[in-house]
Parts: structure tokens; C-alpha cells; sequence
């Protein structure tokens, strides 16, 4: 520690990577304690010397003392959020007489050249009711809301009447070119069932929404909903989400078919179901809420970008959602060491206010898509006022 000039040195061996700049030129930062309670800004680093000179304090007290730990932190080099901003502005705040509470991500949908749609499950009061809306895009950066519903809870026999409805996942596009749309469905004792839908390119429903009659994944003695859907190397391939009693400890699954709808309306020709992860049995990261994967695919190899809400510990990362990445490895899921790769920028708004919306979670279903060299991914950043705010941020694949 050089207290004259406001350095130190630590056993981290890879100051390289503290150099690596932001997308928009953000400084790293020292943190220490869960949820990056301390925050210190890092002006210079000194690769060939080791001394790190330190700025600003902007939350906290930076514990100096030999042995303690303390984490390097930039969430700005892996991504870029859209515009610096929510998705929609002005904020959507009714829908006819009826109260918004916040607007989540539910599928992207390609439907022509420069022409995307987002759906947008919609919450009202706390958590009471949902149903699905959506929102248009000719560029991905620049979003209309539509105030025209797709479904709500009323329409479904097997749900509760004014209860919570959601699409997860990117709608897979069938052979007739309509979209397959995965949904988690309130049930009226309260558990979410999983179901599915069929909607024209015109967002018109053509099947309506009926359960997947998968046993492990359906019925008011289940609590659990689909996540992610897709095709590769003409296997179908759902990963589906169970959830405790807590909310916590919850499980990732998959399961693989030739014949997705067989598989979904009569529980046949399904080739493999397996665990992808059992919160309660892991480590960092994923010990905690694993609530949302969604499969990505580049390149003709499969990803799963997984987020996972951490159990209480002395990290930044601590009560946060944050997603790492696993690869499709001879049909074994592999975690990728580097994970987590996407975390949202905590309490660096103390020196950046822009960011304020972006303090507490992210997440809450991701779709992906990509574009023009770009990995887009539509998600909501966690605020008080309202719980979540609908944004989107890009990665640059090259």
C-alpha cells in the first residue's frame, strides 16, 4: 500500500485484463462486500510495476488491510446497453384503465427484413395479472409498444381467469411458417403449468394455447414453465424450469425429440430428459434461483446463456441475477469457466447516474438475436419505480 499516492498492489497476476477498454470508455472499479456496497474507481494501472493508483471512493469504505479480499469490476466490457436507456421512452405506464407494473422480454420474432417483434408480456399490480402484448422494431435499437393483446388468462380453460400468462423463450418457426410459442400459465391454485401456442405471422393466435402433456412439466401438481425452445441438427431440443416452494434451489432440464409435436401433445418420441442444473447442488453463480436459460446458436455450435440468481455471499454478485454460458460438448452441457459473463452495472451508477435504472437485478427471460455482427439480447434491469424496466444490450461477436 502507498497511502502518499494512493496505490496498492495485490496478488491478482493478470493486470492485463484491467486495461481491456468498455464499450463506452467506462473506468473499472475496485468493489468489495456483496452487491458492491464498496466501489472505488480505478484510475491507472501499471502492468510492468504491479501498483494499481485508485480515484474516487463513490460507495463505502475500502478496506486496505492485508489479506482482505476485493474484486476488479467493469460490466461495460462485455456489453453495451442500447442507447443508454430503457426500450421504451416514454415509459408505458396504462393500458386502457389498467395499471402497468412493468413489461418483460417473451420472444423475438424475425418476421421480414427489418422487421422484428418483441413480445411483451405485461404485469398489473403486484404480480396479480399478466397477458401477452408486443412490441415492433425495423433496426432492434428503436421500439414501438403496441397496445394490442395476444392472449390473456381468461381465453385458457386450464388456467386461473385473471392470473398470470407469459411467453419465454424465441418462438420456433415451424414448417408452415408459423410460430410455436412457449408460455408459463397460472393455474388456479396458483402453480404455473407449461403450455404452448401457435401464432401466424400476423401475431393471430392459430392453436390455441393448450399444456405440453410432457407428466414431469404439466398439472396443478407441478410448478413449473418451458423456457427455451429450438432445433439443432434436427433434434428439438426445450429446456424446461422447475421451481421450489422457496423460489430457490429450482432446476433447469432438458429434453430432446424428433417430433415436437408429438412430444408436446402426446408424450411420445421423446429421445432424452435430463437435469442441467440443480441450484442446490452447485457453485457461485448458479447456487441460488436458476429462473432462465435460453438457448443461442452461432456459428452451427449451441449455447446456453444461463441465469441464475446467487444465494447471500460476501460478492458483488451476491442476491443478483447474473448469466453465464454453457456449450453443447458430445451432446454434454459444459459450463464455460468464465462465467459470469453478464452482470449488471450494480452501484456504478455512484459515478455514472445514467445508470441509476440499472442498480438492482437483470434478467427475467432473455431473447436473443443477432444482427449485423451484434449479439442483442432483450432483457429488464431491476429499479423500485416501477420493479423492472424493459431494455436491451448488444455484444460484438467480432
Amino acid at each position: 500500500i502507498d497511502e502518499a499516492n494512493n496505490r496498492i498492489k495485490t496478488n491478482y497476476t493478470q493486470l492485463e485484463n484491467l486495461l481491456v477498454k468498455a464499450t463506452g470508455n467506462q473506468s473499472w472499479f475496485i468493489t468489495q462486500s456483496e452487491e458492491a456496497s464498496t466501489i472505488v474507481e480505478i484510475l491507472k494501472v501499471d502492468v510492468k510495476s504491479g501498483w494499481i493508483t485508485l480515484g474516487e471512493t463513490y460507495a463505502g469504505v475500502f478496506n486496505m488491510d492485508e489479506g482482505e479480499t476485493l474484486e476488479f469490476f467493469n460490466p461495460f466490457i462485455n456489453y453495451k446497453i442500447i442507447q443508454n436507456k430503457p426500450l421504451f421512452e416514454p415509459q408505458p405506464t396504462y393500458i386502457k384503465d389498467e395499471q402497468i407494473n412493468y413489461i418483460q422480454a417473451g420472444g423475438i420474432i424475425k418476421r421480414a427484413k427489418n422487421e422484428y417483434v418483441l413480445l411483451t408480456p405485461v404485469i398489473f399490480g403486484a404480480h396479480a395479472t399478466r397477458a401477452i402484448y408486443y412490441a415492433t422494431s425495423s433496426d432492434l435499437e428503436n421500439w414501438s409498444f403496441q397496445e394490442k393483446k395476444i392472449v390473456d388468462t381468461s381465453q385458457i380453460p386450464f388456467a386461473k381467469k385473471m392470473g398470470n400468462i407469459f411467453s419465454t423463450g424465441n418462438p420456433l418457426q415451424l414448417k408452415n411458417g408459423t410460430y410455436l410459442v412457449l408460455l408459463g400459465v397460472e393455474q388456479p391454485n396458483g402453480n404455473y403449468t407449461s403450455a404452448y401456442m401457435i401464432l401466424n405471422k400476423k401475431l393471430e393466435i392459430v392453436q390455441a394455447p393448450q399444456e405440453i402433456k410432457i407428466p414431469e412439466w404439466y398439472g396443478e401438481n407441478h410448478n413449473s414453465f418451458p423456457l427455451s425452445i429450438t432445433k439443432h441438427n434436427g433434434i428439438y431440443r426445450v429446456l424446461f424450469h422447475r421451481r421450489s416452494k422457496r423460489f430457490i434451489e429450482s432446476e433447469v432440464h432438458e429434453i430432446t425429440t424428433k417430433n415436437i409435436l408429438k412430444a408436446f401433445n402426446q408424450n411420445k418420441e421423446i429421445r432424452s430428459s435430463k437435469i442441467i442444473q440443480k441450484a442446490k447442488n452447485e457453485t457461485g453463480y448458479v447456487r441460488g434461483k436458476a429462473d432462465d436459460a435460453s438457448y443461442i446458436m452461432y456459428n452451427s455450435k449451441l449455447y446456453i446463456l444461463l441465469g441464475s440468481e446467487e444465494l447471500p455471499s460476501e460478492y458483488l454478485t451476491s442476491f443478483n441475477r447474473e448469466y453465464g454460458l454453457l456449450s453443447l460438448e458430445n451432446d454434454e452441457w459444459i459450463h464455460d469457466e468464465r462465467s459470469p459473463l453478464i452482470v449488471n452495472p450494480m452501484t456504478i451508477h455512484n459515478k455514472y447516474p445514467e445508470y441509476e435504472w440499472t442498480s438492482d437485478h437483470l434478467g427475467g427471460f432473455i431473447s436473443p438475436i443477432f444482427h449485423d455482427n451484434y449479439l442483442y439480447l432483450f432483457l429488464t434491469f431491476g429499479t423500485d419505480n416501477p420493479d423492472y424496466l424493459l431494455s436491451g444490450i448488444k455484444i460484438k461477436t467480432n
